[in-house]
């Protein structure tokens, strides 16, 4: 083992890319996320049924049920939708978890100006599948949002992440998995208590919850920010001096290389022209 290691295998592992609020974005601009089809209308609730209560890859997808679901207003007029989970991986029901509870979460959706609150979404999905019976039916053709009776296959299940993204143009290893990496790394990032994001993914233990979670470009940023090396500054004298100094052109430098300081040469007064020469008696110079 350990010489495998020292050749780099298994030092990585190949885990699924979280879905971030840009990539998001992307996939409701694409239209593959919306209300005007069955097919897109599907395609939100499996996504945010990732994202919103943790759902795992297939398996709690599989077995999912309209009565699960109930949409309500409290009293300052939010929206929520209540979900009741029932058996998953975590969570058996058997004598050995009668300390364990199964999820009851109620997310609250706030409705804003460029699109209304996900929970109309899903109160428009359970009206289309009559708010009973198996979640996910095969979308029926037409202009109007219509599902039949018969259940979606496994295979859909499992491929319907990567499928969403695809369709959207993302680039990335993105599974179903995704989506509730997406929901951990998000809580994380915006600082959510450990113990409220595993109420969230279904995790009984920190250390399983931390696996989910993946650092932002924000924060790799600011890490990196903190450990690069420091600027280079430059030292106050010098800037002044450059300031000062005067750019000359090279002909006026060659010019003051070839000037005299003195403004004329010296002459021997003796030989002035046109002048008698100056007799100096009984002086003293001092030099």
């Amino acid at each position: 083992m350990k010489e495998l290691a020292s050749r780099g295998l298994g030092s990585t592992t190949k885990q699924a890319d979280p879905i971030t609020k840009e990539d998001e974005e992307k996939i409701w601009n694409s239209g593959v996320f919306g209300c005007d089809n069955s097919v897109a209308l599907q395609n939100t609730v499996f996504f945010y049924n990732c994202k919103l209560f943790g759902m795992r890859v297939y398996d709690e997808h599989r077995n999912l049920e309209c009565e699960q679901f109930s949409i309500g207003c409290d009293g300052s007029e939010s929206r929520f939708i209540h979900f009741t989970g029932r058996t998953s991986k975590t969570f058996s029901g058997g004598l050995n978890q009668l300390h364990v509870k199964s999820k009851d979460i109620k997310h609250f959706c706030p409705k804003t100006k460029d699109r209304c609150c996900i929970a109309e979404y899903y109160e428009k999905y359970l009206a289309a599948l009559g708010n009973r019976g198996p979640f996910y039916r095969r979308p029926l053709a037409g202009s109007s949002i219509r599902y039949g009776e018969q259940a979606v296959g496994i295979n859909k299940l499992k491929g319907f992440m990567r499928e969403i993204t695809s369709k959207a143009g993302l680039q990335g290893n993105f599974t179903n998995h995704s989506g509730k990496r997406s929901c951990a790394t998000q809580l994380y990032t915006a600082g959510i208590p450990e113990q409220e994001i595993m109420s969230r993914t279904g995790h009984r233990t920190e250390t399983a919850v931390r696996k989910y979670k993946r650092s932002s470009n924000e924060i790799l940023h600011e890490v990196s920010d903190v450990l690069n090396p420091p600027m280079k500054k430059e030292k106050p004298g010098n800037a002044l001096l450059e300031n000062d100094m005067e750019v000359d052109s090279p002909n006026k430098s060659t010019e003051l290389l070839t000037r005299s300081p003195f403004p004329k040469p010296m002459q021997d007064i003796s030989n002035l022209p046109d002048q008698k020469p100056s007799v100096f008696n009984n002086c003293t110079f001092n030099f």
